[in-house]
């Protein structure tokens, strides 16, 4: 999703292109991408000016919609979603703090968007080291 939402965004994008730039095997960038466009979080064109896209703005996918893209709802534990219960349920008293650390984590990463995961800058935040110590320049 990063390398799609840092190409230009009046165009698709195919596989091959991804898989290249990424450097991630193209059966894999084709399964990663099929989920994606069946989750929402893509649009894909057939033909041969085909390929794939954000349907979003950037500025307004989240992390947690991307990762619920493949793992389903964000849930640390059993007792947090919602659907489940656990034989311990009853006299567990560490199910509701559980329940406000697994939200805490879901609304991080939901306030976190797509558009922050982008790398706009050369500086890759590193210190450029001179290793010519103590040369006579």
């Amino acid at each position: 999703m990063t390398r799609i939402a840092a190409m230009e965004n009046d165009k698709s994008h195919t596989a091959k292109e991804i898989s290249t730039l990424s450097k991630i095997p193209l059966p894999t960038v084709t399964r990663l991408l099929k989920t994606l466009s069946n989750e929402g979080l893509l649009n894909s064109q057939r033909g041969s000016q085909g390929g794939y896209s954000l349907a979003q703005s950037p500025a307004t996918i989240s992390v947690a919609s991307i990762i619920e893209a493949f793992e389903g709802p964000i849930a640390l534990t059993d007792c947090t979603k919602e659907d489940d219960c656990c034989s311990y349920e009853s006299n567990c008293s560490a199910e509701e703090p559980w329940q406000k650390i697994n939200d805490i984590v879901k609304n991080s990463l939901e306030n976190i968007k797509l558009s922050s995961m982008i790398k706009t800058k050369k500086d890759d935040g590193f210190v450029q080291l001179n290793m010519n110590m103590g040369a006579k320049v």
